[in-house]
């Protein structure tokens, strides 16, 4: 009798282990994608080889999840899942590490100046982003200023330096504007 519960325990701290892992890979992603958060170019390459691991066992994992958890599924939702899955676990796993500079200003923040290379400039990246500026080396979805004023975009072109300001850290910034170097 005893056997038996330690199975189900196993099997019930594994999947609040998975429902965590998943639940704080989305609010990460979330907080990322739209609080105009801007990870340093220290913390990018610092944790450049940890994102890509964590995120490929974040991927393999929620194809492993939605596989196995799939039963009562139709076969074409889980090969849809097990398609799609890779993408979303890795950009969530990804984003995982991305918690303590997110944190981190709450905390120890101070205004604070990075300094990055523009990528591009658009004139609208997203509903509420018009007149943005893309930065060089940045995650997918994370790198951009958005509203820059006319007079300062009028200068910019790729690869000049800029620095971006904001409330942050020297791991990461709130965007709140950017200036020429």
């Amino acid at each position: 009798m005893k056997g038996s519960t330690k199975p189900k325990k196993l099997r019930v701290s594994f999947a609040i282990f998975i429902c965590s892992w998943f639940l704080l890979g989305y609010v990460s992603s979330a907080v990322v994608i739209g609080s105009n958060f801007i990870p340093s170019a220290e913390w990018l390459a610092w944790t450049n080889p940890l994102r890509v691991i964590v995120g490929s066992l974040s991927a393999a994992l929620f194809v492993w999840v939605i596989w196995k958890g799939g039963a009562g599924m139709s076969k074409l939702k889980r090969v849809l899942g097990v398609i799609v899955g890779p993408f979303l676990g890795y950009f969530m796993g990804g984003s995982i590490l991305f918690i303590w500079p997110l944190l981190l200003p709450l905390i120890a923040g101070d205004v604070v100046a990075l300094p990055f290379t523009v990528h591009g400039l658009a004139d609208r990246l997203g509903k509420n982003c018009y007149s943005a500026v893309t930065l060089e080396d940045t995650p997918f979805l994370v790198g951009q200023v958005c509203n820059v004023p006319d007079d300062i975009r009028s200068r910019l072109s790729p690869g000049t330096g800029v620095f971006v300001r904001g409330w942050g850290t020297r791991l990461g910034v709130y965007a709140h504007d950017l200036s020429l170097n």
